[in-house]
């Protein structure tokens, strides 16, 4: 019993994804980002609010004091 492993010829046709499968890899792609985007956008506002009312606060505090 031997072990044959196939390598492909340089003259064999090689399969290239076709342009249905570019879009939905393309889509799929911009899914992923879109997504990304709807979780990190509330905690990147919901941090620039904290750090600029913690400032606000801070300075306010120091002018009272």
């Amino acid at each position: 019993m031997s072990l044959t492993i196939h390598s492909p010829s340089p003259t064999d046709k090689v399969e290239r994804p076709g342009v249905v499968q570019r879009l939905a890899a393309f889509l799929g792609l911009a899914g992923l980002v879109l997504a990304w985007a709807v979780v990190l956008l509330p905690c990147l506002l919901w941090l620039l609010f904290s750090l600029v009312f913690d400032r606000v606060q801070a300075q306010t505090a120091r002018q009272q004091a």
